[in-house]
């Protein structure tokens, strides 16, 4: 069994969970360990990603336009502690 026990990201104003584009993200990394364990490095990675599909009828012979977008807000990594 691994030393980790939990490892959980608890965001504020996570309430929501919507989060919009120029918003800053903060929170909080809880790690809870089995045992004493000796960590090296941690970094922690951010994604926030748009998507939306929808489809468009035209004209009396229902002809239709499907569309997809997709729009990345957040690409981030943090290290919370670097290694030696």
């Amino acid at each position: 069994m691994g030393s980790i026990k939990s490892f959980t990201l608890e965001l504020d104003g996570a309430g929501h969970a919507v989060f919009t584009e120029g918003e800053v993200v903060s929170g909080l990394v809880v790690l809870e360990l089995r045992r004493d364990t000796r960590v090296q490095s941690m970094k922690v990675q951010g994604r926030g990603v748009a998507t939306a599909h929808w489809l468009e009828n035209r004209g009396m012979n229902a002809v239709h336009n499907d569309y997809t977008s997709k729009v990345i807000y957040l690409r981030k990594r943090q290290h919370l502690i670097r290694g030696w």
